[in-house]
């Protein structure tokens, strides 16, 4: 039983045949389809600081974390190659996101804009460039507006 436990709680590392590009995520808003983002913001950047009662919760349950992850993937497979499937779950959930006020998105916007940043290690260097931004995604409806 033990045998069957132990890689549970301390995986090999030997799994990872190498480390890749990391993606992460930014935020942009813009009044019209055709206007580009002036401030770019990083969607749910990671704490500074957890606390130990808050950690222990998390570790059983973050919804948040596990779409975060799933967010990530879809980055992931759009490095590899433009999916239109991609780009919908992430504009969908960034939307989600906003419109549930995880981000303040002033009233003068009607999109969202989002980009991929991939930050890759080479040679002791980080190498940190655009690699994929989106197309608009409505923040509403267009009667309601624009």
């Amino acid at each position: 039983m033990l045998k069957l436990i132990l890689p549970i709680l301390f995986p090999s590392w030997r799994f990872f045949s190498s480390i890749g590009p990391s993606p992460r995520i930014e935020v942009g808003f813009v009044a019209d389809k055709n206007s580009e983002p002036q401030e770019w913001l990083p969607f749910r950047p990671l704490p500074k600081k957890v606390n130990f009662s808050l950690g222990m919760q998390q570790l059983f349950h973050n919804p948040l974390w596990n779409e975060r992850l799933y967010i990530s993937t879809c980055a992931e497979h759009l490095f590899e190659g433009y999916s239109e499937f991609r780009e919908r779950e992430i504009g969908q959930r960034l939307v989600a996101a906003a419109l549930n006020q995880e981000m303040v998105v002033g009233s003068e916007f009607y999109y969202l804009v989002f980009r991929i940043r991939a930050l890759e290690s080479e040679a002791g260097q980080v190498r940190d460039e655009v690699v994929f931004v989106s197309r608009p995604f409505a923040l509403r409806n267009v009667g309601d507006g624009q």
